[in-house]
């Protein structure tokens, strides 16, 4: 074999080398994307469990809750919309963080829109609506702030409608 032949070789098998290495780091960055995207879900379920934890454990906020959505919101006193306002600030966050994910990557479109769909109906009680809504004129980031506001508007649309 002469040297040029060889040469060729050594080339052909170096470029072999430089793919599979070039493969063996895209399935790194894959498996690292995964446990990313893992870790995510972990950390939203977590802070969802602690949420609930601490609404289920608050017997105004409750109260104003079940109140709301029975439609006796004129029954609900100062301290159960305190109250229900402060747990509802955390649900925001928890809503602003999901949406944050999505528009990250680091969740799928379905789950945004399971999520998104859960966040509509919260808003469909009109306290809740209300809460929210006031809410996202001050905190949270504006693209989530727009967005509850865009459904804030769509939902009384929709009971203006009703109405008529």
């Amino acid at each position: 074999m002469n040297q040029a032949r060889l040469r060729d070789w050594l080339e052909i098998i170096g470029i072999f080398a430089v793919v599979a290495s070039l493969i063996f780091v895209g399935l790194e960055m894959r498996q690292a994307q995964e446990i990313s995207m893992s870790q995510t879900y972990q950390s939203r379920t977590a802070a969802a469990a602690e949420w609930n934890t601490a609404f289920a454990a608050n017997p105004a906020a409750l109260s104003a809750f079940r109140k709301a959505s029975e439609g006796n919101e004129d029954e609900i006193s100062t301290q159960e919309y305190d109250a229900l306002r402060r747990t509802l600030v955390g649900l925001y966050y928890l809503y602003d963080n999901a949406h944050y994910q999505y528009q990250s990557g680091f969740v799928s479109r379905d789950f945004w829109e399971m999520t998104r769909e859960s966040l509509r109906n919260m808003m469909e009680i009109p306290v809740v609506n209300d809460i929210l809504v006031g809410i996202s004129e001050r905190a949270g980031r504006p693209e989530f702030r727009d967005l509850v506001q865009e459904l804030g508007e769509q939902l009384e649309a929709q009971v203006d409608e009703r109405s008529m």
